[in-house]
């Protein structure tokens, strides 16, 4: 069997395990300065290649088409920066474009889409994708552009390729059967688009009646990302994009330690 997602189960004895070597280490090596994109693949490439047990989002670079798939290069780094502080849980990182159409795909448990622009699967990577939805992985796709976009516009069709009968639902707290994505380890927080910000609701598509897809409007990679690394007097990091004070960029991290492990443990 080539792949299977990691159970609630191991996640639960993983929390009781230290993590061996976290990123704020790695950041000290550097001086409070912009990042640039290759010295995150280098740090990336410096982590230890046995993912087995860990927490890890992978980001996709599609075959087909001109997708800035690798946008925001500091932000998957970060966010896993910030769950493993948040949470003691391991993770790995590995920030270079995963070719979906590939049986690597299938050592992955979630994975991420970004770019500012449409995109489209080839063939064999929609039927590669099929399979691993159907054994339990989960698709993550954030429109970078954050205001509606050909990315956006490229969301139903390509989705419709892979899940029968797909209709968008929308992430709503009410609702049974995503109640607990942002409540796992946060729970007194704003969902998105609950506030009158101009944050827009998440969506979620089902198959086999389960959350595969979530979708985000609202470029979240955008909020992780940041531009010098975290210190004992801002823990967080200088943010790029979304800005603001950092109980803005906060907001970003709590939402997706709540996605990350909710979607490790469902």
């Amino acid at each position: 069997m080539k792949y299977l997602p990691i159970t609630g189960l191991w996640l639960a004895g993983v929390m009781l395990v230290g993590a061996q070597e976290s990123w704020l280490q790695k950041a000290r090596k550097l001086n409070s300065r912009a990042i640039t994109k290759d010295e995150i693949q280098q740090f990336a490439a410096e982590e230890d290649l046995d993912t087995r047990n860990k927490l890890a989002l992978r980001r996709i670079k599609p075959r087909a088409g001109q997708t800035d798939w690798d946008t925001d290069p500091t932000a998957i780094p970060f966010m896993l920066y910030q769950l493993k502080m948040r949470t003691g849980l391991p993770v790995h990182v590995n920030n270079d474009g995963l070719d979906v159409g590939s049986d690597e795909l299938f050592e992955h448990t979630a994975i991420y889409l970004t770019s500012h622009y449409s995109w489209s699967f080839t063939e064999k990577e929609t039927e590669n994708l099929t399979a691993w939805l159907k054994r339990g992985g989960t698709l993550f796709l954030d429109d970078c552009y954050n205001k509606g976009s050909p990315f956006t516009d490229s969301v139903q069709p390509e989705i419709g390729k892979m899940l029968e009968d797909v209709q968008p639902q929308i992430l709503q707290k009410n609702d049974p059967k995503v109640e607990n994505v942002f409540r796992m380890v946060y729970t007194e927080i704003l969902w998105p688009g609950e506030s009158l910000e101009a944050m827009r609701p998440w969506q979620y598509f089902l198959m086999d009646d389960r959350p595969a897809v979530f979708f985000s409007p609202n470029d979240d990679g955008c909020g992780w990302e940041i531009s010098t690394p975290p210190s004992a007097s801002n823990p967080i990091g200088e943010g790029i994009g979304h800005g603001g004070g950092n109980s803005k960029r906060e907001r970003f991290y709590k939402w997706m330690t709540n996605w990350m492990i909710y979607v490790y443990c469902h």
